[in-house]
């Protein structure tokens, strides 16, 4: 008895879910395509539409110009009617942004801030600027996506450990951001942010099978996997960075010595930039000055390489994705640089794994990270996926 109850239930929840992915996936759609493509009866489509019109998630757009007869409107993830907010934190710069459903971000309300020295002085700069972009619009706020560097318990969205914010160890700036706002907020590792940005407004949109390396601050690998993010255990799997390639290396914001991330990532490049030439840079500094030939570095360029091509080789032999989207500033000083890295990798790479990968620049960053982050949640709050 109980189960009849609870099935129709699970069914919408499963069909609201589908809808919302198809949009995702190939933007605005009809209703009719919406009906092909999701194989879902036109009724049901209706009825589903009907309802996530109302909720805000989904809005009308304009009838095709060139359309015969009396077309439809397309159905689209709202961009008019409703906004969320994206966060990025960072170990020195943090990022607040307004942006609508479908990835579009507003590029006139964007607030960059100096991250504070404090757990709560960031909260409280958070609060100020979230509530104010909620506070600036007619547009309704369905919810805050985070994206935050380190390990995250993604069942709590507590941030257990990250070595290179260390403000927000053991705090839960998702559910502290709720309380202060009252906006629904969620919680994301920064580089599985980064895997939902690219699948759902990036290259990955329809791949089933990818990763995504973001080699910034620190170094991350997230995967997707049967179109799932893979989790680990709790939540936590991914931190490539922490591998040790140099036990005699330089010392890690997680205590150890030698970890990937100390030489394989845009913080790296800086810091032996800065440790040789004796003045403080920033990787914008770096890539400008390296562009104009105010700078040489191809010593420490080649380090930086020959180590990211290990972790690159190891993302490959591990977990077979069909593509491999990497993410950092110092690969776009030249286009010789992400082919150096690649053929570097190659060599340490099983040639049947590698044949079958495909290497490439990713096209989103962590702005729209935080931004899939929140739509993935919401898109996730309607419910499971329907089996293929």
């Amino acid at each position: 008895m109980a189960s009849s109850q609870i099935q129709p239930g699970l069914l919408r929840k499963m069909t609201v879910r589908k809808v919302l992915e198809s949009l995702q996936t190939h933007g605005p759609l009809s209703r009719a395509d919406l009906t092909r493509d999701t194989g879902i009866s036109a009724p049901t489509v209706s009825k589903v539409i009907v309802d996530l019109l109302d909720s805000g998630l989904l809005e009308e757009g304009a009838a095709p110009d060139n359309a015969v007869g009396r077309p439809g409107k397309k159905i689209q993830l709202a961009r008019d009617r409703a906004q969320v907010i994206g966060v990025v934190l960072d170990q020195h710069t943090s990022v607040v942004l307004a942006a609508s459903l479908d990835g579009q971000i507003d590029k006139g309300r964007i607030s960059t801030f100096a991250t504070p020295g404090t757990y709560d002085g960031l909260l409280d700069q958070l609060t100020a600027v979230v509530q104010g972009l909620d506070g600036d619009t007619t547009s309704q706020t369905l919810g805050v996506g985070i994206s935050t560097p380190g390990l995250v318990d993604e069942a709590h969205e507590r941030c257990l450990f990250s070595p290179n914010l260390q403000i927000i160890n053991h705090q839960t700036p998702a559910a502290d951001l709720t309380q202060r706002t009252g906006l629904e907020a969620t919680c994301f590792q920064e580089t599985r942010a980064l895997c939902l940005a690219e699948r759902l407004y990036g290259n990955a949109r329809g791949l089933e099978d990818f990763a995504m390396m973001d080699m910034s601050t620190g170094l991350g690998l997230g995967v997707f996997s049967g179109g799932e993010l893979l989790r680990g255990h709790n939540g936590l799997a991914g931190e490539l960075g922490h591998i040790t390639v140099d036990p005699t290396g330089k010392l890690c914001g997680c205590g150890n010595h030698g970890c990937l991330e100390t030489v394989a990532t845009d913080s790296a490049l800086t810091a032996m930039l800065s440790e040789r030439l004796n003045q403080k840079f920033t990787i914008d500094d770096i890539i400008s000055q390296l562009r104009n030939g105010q700078i040489q570095a191809p010593d420490e360029i080649n380090r930086v390489c020959e180590y990211l091509s290990i972790a690159v080789a190891a993302a490959i032999n591990l977990f077979n994705p069909a593509t491999l989207f990497l993410y950092g500033r110092f690969l776009s000083i030249n286009a010789a640089i992400p082919e150096q890295v690649v053929r570097m990798a190659q060599r340490r790479t099983l040639g049947p794994t590698f044949e079958q990968c495909s290497v490439q620049m990713a096209v989103t960053n962590k702005q729209q990270g935080a931004v899939a982050a929140i739509v993935h949640h919401l898109t996730r709050s309607a419910g499971p996926r329907m089996a293929e």
